[in-house]
């Protein structure tokens, strides 16, 4: 399956709980945030909460796109 078209490009993250995932971009973001669901349990009505974790851009990789895990980021 092709990834790069025109107007999008594959990056690959690296790190962290998404290690290995590829994405299809637009306009390489300086970063990328992944969210995981979390359970909500006792009086969580109508409550959605989610994991959140940050991934930059490497600006050392020569070839292809890719986003490192940040595990300071807040």
């Amino acid at each position: 399956m092709a990834y790069d078209t025109p107007d999008r490009e594959s990056a690959l993250l690296s790190g962290g709980p998404a290690d290995g995932v590829r994405v299809r971009l637009r306009g390489r973001p300086g970063l990328l945030q992944v969210t995981y669901p979390c359970e909500v349990e006792e009086s969580g009505d109508g409550m959605r909460v989610a994991a959140v974790h940050v991934y930059r851009r490497d600006g050392r990789s020569s070839g292809e796109l890719r986003y490192g895990y940040d595990p300071a980021a807040p």
